[in-house]
Parts: C-alpha cells; sequence; structure tokens
C-alpha cells in the first residue's frame, strides 16, 4: 500500500493525532511533541513520489530547480518553466506535470487512508484528530471524503499552508464533529503559483455558503503570515506552520 501509518508516540487512551507532511516531508517530531498532543500520534506517509514517476516533466523539472531556487531566494516570483509544490521539510521546483502526479497520489493516498486507520487499536472509541500541511491537506480532505463505510470519531480538522480548494467543504461538516481550522498566508509565494483551478485554503479563507453543517462556530481561519518567517524567504515562509501550529489547536472559535 502506498499509504502507511509510523507511530511516534502510541497509548491505550486518550485522542488519536494524524499528521499528515506535504511533498516529500517529514515534520519536525520536535515541534509535534512541542504542541503538548496528548494520546497517540502518528505520521501518514503517502506516496509523495520519486522524479522518475513523472517522465517527461522531470527535464521542466530539473531546469525550475536550477533557475527558480535562486529567484525564490532572492524573494522574486518564476511564472512559466516551473512551478511550486513545497513540503514541511523544505520544497522543491516541479513541472506542472510532475504537480498534478503529486496531486493525484495525495488523493488516491487519501482515499485509501481511512480503511488504514482500522489497524489503529481502539480507533472505533477515540476521538482523531487530523493535521495536513500543504499536499497533506489534499491528503486528509480526500479521507474524509472516503468516509461513508467506516465510522470514525473524527473532531478537529487542522490545515496548514494547504493545496486543497477553498469550496466544497460544507458537505464534509458531517463527517467531523469538530472544527475546521484553517491557518493560511496570502503572502506565500509558493502556493501562488501553484497550476490548481480552485483557489488554494492556503492562501485565504474556507469559503462557507449558507449551510447549517459548517457554522461560523465551526469553521476557522486565521491569516498566520505575521508569524511566519518573512515572505523573501519563500521556503521557509511555505514550511514554518509546524513552529506555530500548537498555538492554534486549541483557539475559540471566531467571533
Amino acid at each position: 500500500m502506498s499509504v502507511t501509518l509510523h507511530p511516534l508516540e502510541e497509548s491505550s487512551n486518550g485522542p488519536i493525532h494524524l499528521i499528515i507532511g506535504g511533498y516529500r516531508s517529514r515534520p519536525s517530531l520536535e515541534f509535534i511533541k512541542a504542541a503538548g498532543l496528548v494520546g497517540s500520534i502518528y505520521a501518514v506517509h503517502w506516496a509523495s513520489g520519486r522524479w522518475s514517476e513523472a517522465g517527461a516533466s522531470v527535464g521542466v523539472a530539473a531546469r525550475g530547480i536550477r533557475f527558480g531556487v535562486p529567484a525564490l531566494r532572492a524573494g522574486r516570483t518564476l511564472l512559466g518553466v516551473g512551478t511550486l509544490a513545497g513540503g514541511a521539510g523544505g520544497a522543491l521546483m516541479m513541472g506542472a506535470g510532475q504537480f498534478r502526479h503529486r496531486y493525484f497520489c495525495a488523493r488516491r493516498d487519501g482515499a485509501l487512508l481511512p480503511g488504514l486507520l482500522r489497524e489503529i487499536p481502539g480507533i472505533g472509541d477515540r476521538p482523531l484528530f487530523l493535521y495536513g500541511h500543504s499536499l497533506g491537506t489534499v491528503v486528509a480532505r480526500s479521507a474524509l471524503e472516503s468516509l461513508d463505510e467506516h465510522r470514525y470519531r473524527i473532531e478537529d480538522v487542522i490545515l496548514m499552508g494547504g493545496m486543497a480548494s477553498r469550496r466544497g467543504w460544507e458537505p464534509l461538516a458531517e463527517r467531523f464533529a469538530g472544527r475546521l481550522i484553517n491557518l493560511y498566508s496570502p503572502r506565500d509565494s509558493i502556493l501562488s503559483i501553484a497550476p490548481v483551478w480552485d483557489r488554494v485554503v492556503g492562501t485565504g479563507e474556507v469559503q462557507r455558503l449558507c449551510d447549517k453543517r459548517l457554522t461560523t462556530e465551526r469553521l476557522i481561519n486565521r491569516n498566520i503570515s505575521s508569524v511566519l518567517p518573512h515572505p523573501v524567504k519563500a521556503l521557509a515562509h511555505h514550511s514554518g506552520y509546524w513552529r506555530h501550529f500548537s498555538r492554534y489547536i486549541g483557539c475559540p472559535p471566531s467571533p
């Protein structure tokens, strides 16, 4: 199976926390433990894949790395040749074809995740929290969309610098009991040029229609650009969420 669970902390009681990083990322265990999460903590490793899987787009990606990364370090946005997709451990310049492949992998592996959760002891009786960063938010959303035949007690869903769409969250609100917390930055250069049709949650607020399933008390949007590294350091800005997420997971609803 392309998606696997790796225990970081295990307990026979308390909540279960699923940590889903982005492209080729492994969130820092130091920051996760610093958040004071109690119960069991599992890292979700999904098939973010190898460069060779993208076929012809590898050449485009290689040129993107050569010319795009220096441009990012100088604070410039590169348009055209390459497209960016980042993870908590860092970000790489990729061609649009390769990004689409990664996006496909994220959706596919998210759909497989609910079935895999049955391996966690006591999963049916313990509250479950989802944390996703960058493309990991696509994994988390796909998992929520695939929950029909599984019964889990999902509480909060936390999105950080996400690649998932801002739209269409209302139908998913019935599949988790807690809040949808979206931490975003409008100044994220990496997300701003992602080759997706919909605007992504990582640069703005989740859109809510007049729907009773996702109330204003359950939807929390937080612009945290001010606490992230300066946007001129584009990679650090995009991957800086794990250092700060602990102060927001217990935040009260917006007034």
